[in-house]
């Protein structure tokens, strides 16, 4: 494996990191949060959910920063973000200013999410693109794991109810300081996209990157020479696409559907909500919740290191397509467990199968696909779009799950199942839209992908 390939995609899957610390450390902290805020289950669902807000603008405003400033230089204005919200999440006195640092730590995860998976894909041999652009998704699992440990932690440290509701939360969020600081300081070693680097007609400078990574043997005219027709129409003049052109219809259509539904399927209202959720069906009391989180987090980063492992042999549609119906199983049975109040420990052997499933399938493979199929000349447009629409369904489950829940209504009528079949629903539509939309990326070229998606 090049091992300047995979220096530079684990420094930049750190972004990744921060993605799944940022957007995972709400759940040990929202009840805690919501006791010392007096918030109802609205107020809830919205201190979870403002991070999107900044996630979903910093996702589609992206494209303009990775256009104009280069993927390096958007990955370290995700960093300060990202920083600067650790610090205010962990001081504010009133509610309003706990949100307006939440949105400020949301736009640096939505850069994170446009810029890190662009990058990482741009950088990578098309032989081990799958694996290194699997880092990405092996990073925010990590994340997530590690905030879920620092969370118990700090729970276990709580010496009274007080303190717990006083100061907890403030530490859980205050230690993402430790590695937003980490990636500003290795971002130095990393150089600037060789794509974009064409892009913008500095030639010279994306030879001296691609030797850089593939050795100063590679044939870098004939590759700068294949990246720079992408960009050109026939004319040699620079290319101005559109979305809505009928060449790339089929692949607008096949990226931005994924990137709807990938949220939509329930993944975040387990991450986000996994303290809650276990307590609310009857499995753990609200300390033995932490140390079932962190089971949660290793089976999800065990899932993505498998992933990561395997990608470029099963292949990215294969992975796709078990685990879309994995986790339509999985979560369906869950909802019908949950409806019929049979309340054991099989609920959380399918929560841990769901997130098995989801993190060694479709998580990873979401993210090394969508740049994958983006072409060249509409990369930045198209993967803004999905993007914000990542995290636009994102918002809507992790908005809804809480009423969903404490819906009287819903209570009633499915003792609480009601979330997990509307999540299988969507799981369902992935699996079909895999089946009869999406190709095998593995072993090709961006730009031969580009081509082959135009032409469909």
């Amino acid at each position: 494996m090049n091992k300047v390939n995979l220096k530079l995609a684990t420094i930049v899957s750190l972004g990744g990191l921060l993605f799944g610390y940022d957007t995972a450390v709400i759940a040990g902290a929202i009840q805690n949060l919501s006791a010392y805020f007096a918030l109802n289950s609205m107020e809830t669902g919205w201190a979870v959910a403002s991070a999107l807000i900044g996630c979903m603008v910093g996702g589609l405003g992206g494209q303009y920063l990775t256009d104009y400033l280069g993927r390096k230089k958007t990955l370290l204005v995700t960093a300060w973000l990202i920083l600067i919200s650790a610090v205010g999440t962990a001081l504010p006195q009133d509610f309003a200013t706990f949100v307006f640092f939440r949105i400020v730590g949301g736009l640096g995860v939505g850069l994170a999410s446009l810029a890190a998976p662009v990058y990482i894909s741009e950088i990578s041999a098309k032989e081990i693109r799958g694996k290194m652009s699997g880092l990405y998704q092996l990073m925010i699992a990590g994340g997530m794991l590690l905030v879920y440990i620092v969370n118990t932690l700090i729970s276990e440290l709580s010496p009274d109810v007080v303190w717990s509701v006083n100061q907890s939360w403030r530490w859980m969020f205050a230690s993402e300081a430790i590695p937003a600081i980490l990636f500003v300081v290795l971002l130095s070693f990393v150089p600037e996209s060789p794509r974009w680097l064409v892009k913008k007609q500095q030639e010279a400078r994306a030879a001296k990157v691609l030797m850089s990574i593939n050795g100063a043997d590679c044939p870098t005219g004939s590759m700068i020479e294949e990246i720079k027709a992408t960009f050109q129409n026939s004319a040699g003049e620079a290319l101005r696409e559109s979305l809505l052109a009928p060449h790339n219809r089929r692949v607008v259509f096949a990226v931005l559907s994924m990137a709807t539904l990938a949220n939509l399927c329930g993944i975040n209202a387990v991450l986000y909500y996994g303290n809650v959720l276990v307590e609310s069906i009857g499995i753990a009391s609200a300390k033995a919740a932490f140390w079932q989180q962190i089971i949660i987090g290793v089976a999800f980063f065990l899932a993505a290191a498998w992933a990561v492992k395997v990608v470029e042999k099963i292949g990215r549609r294969k992975l796709l397509l078990v685990g879309n119906l994995g986790c339509l199983i999985s979560i369906v049975l869950l909802g019908i467990l949950v409806w019929m109040q049979i309340t054991s420990l099989w609920m959380l052997a399918l929560i841990i199968v769901y997130i098995l499933l989801f993190g060694g399938t479709v998580g990873p493979v979401l993210w090394i696909i969508l740049p994958e199929l983006s072409p060249n000349a509409i990369r930045d447009k198209l993967m803004a779009l999905s993007v914000f629409l990542i995290w636009a369904s994102n918002f809507v489950v992790a908005q809804t799950f809480p009423m969903m829940n404490d819906s009287p209504w819903l209570r009633e009528v499915f003792n609480g199942g009601f979330p997990f079949l509307i999540y299988g629903f969507f799981c369902l539509l992935w699996f079909l839209l895999t089946l009869f939309f999406i190709p095998e990326t593995k072993s090709k070229s961006l730009e031969q992908i580009g081509r082959e998606m135009q032409r469909s």
